[in-house]
């Protein structure tokens, strides 16, 4: 709790000071809200996005085997690398699956792998 004395003179030179940092905190508050408000957009768009591109390349890829694995998974895994395909073999694998077993798996190149993606980076060494 403030006192109700009278202010001293080094509490009168502070206190646009204060007022300042007030207003600085008030932005910053205000900032990092839209800040929030932007991120919870931009990472629902992607979502929904991503959600669209799944099941058009689970409609593309349905029925079709796209890998072959060199082992018998597990029951449960079976059930989530077998999901859509005709037969019993257990070592074939949907799109389902198929990605995130190479990223587990270690198969699948880097994020930043040279000439992966649309645009590949000229490699400066050869340049």
């Amino acid at each position: 709790m403030k006192s109700t004395s009278a202010p001293s003179s080094s509490s009168l030179s502070s206190s646009p000071r204060a007022k300042k940092m007030d207003r600085v905190e008030t932005s910053l508050k205000d900032a990092t809200r839209d800040l929030s408000l932007s991120k919870l957009k931009s990472g629902a768009v992607v979502a929904a996005v991503l959600f669209v591109v799944f099941g058009l390349l689970n409609s593309l890829f349905e029925g079709r085997v796209v890998a072959e694995l060199p082992f018998a998974p597990i029951p449960l895994a079976l059930k989530m690398s077998h999901r859509g395909l005709p037969g019993t073999d257990p070592t074939d694998c949907s799109i389902s699956i198929c990605t995130n077993l190479q990223k587990f798996l270690g198969f699948a190149p880097p994020r930043g792998a040279a000439g992966a993606g649309l645009f590949p980076m000229p490699d400066p060494k050869t340049g």
